[in-house]
């Protein structure tokens, strides 16, 4: 009998942030599956004026030799600009979130950085629920 292929899950950091004048790692994560390779979350890539104040310190799943291409699937936990913010390098990749989050970041002034949300080729699959 074959043992079932393992799964595994990576951290990856993509950035320091500054939260409340302390450094805060930020990481996406990567899973791989015998079906699947899935990334949590995308990051951010480039600074943003809205968000100064993070005085992020970027390191993007771009520059750190990262397979983008070998990514099947995005999951974006939320929609807040540092979980989002490179989902653009998946672009005609499926990226599931939930529909309510989507909704609000579509809707909502000042909840994300909206360009990020809506950039080209992001095709987004809203969920309702657990999936």
């Amino acid at each position: 009998m074959n043992a079932p292929a393992p799964i595994s899950i990576t951290p990856v950091l993509v950035a320091d942030l500054l939260a409340e004048g302390e450094p805060m790692p930020l990481y996406v994560h990567v899973i791989d599956h015998p079906d699947a390779r899935v990334l949590v979350d995308t990051g951010m890539t480039e600074p943003h004026p809205a968000l100064a104040d993070l005085d992020p310190r970027l390191r993007p799943l771009s520059e750190q030799g990262f397979d983008l291409a070998g990514v099947d699937i995005v999951v974006n936990t939320h929609l807040h600009a540092d979980h989002c913010g490179g989902n653009h390098l998946f672009a005609g990749r499926p990226i599931y979130v939930q529909r309510r989050e989507l909704d609000d970041a579509l809707s909502e002034d000042g909840y994300t950085v909206r360009e990020w949300v809506e950039a080209p080729g992001v095709r987004y699959v809203p969920v309702d629920g657990e999936l």
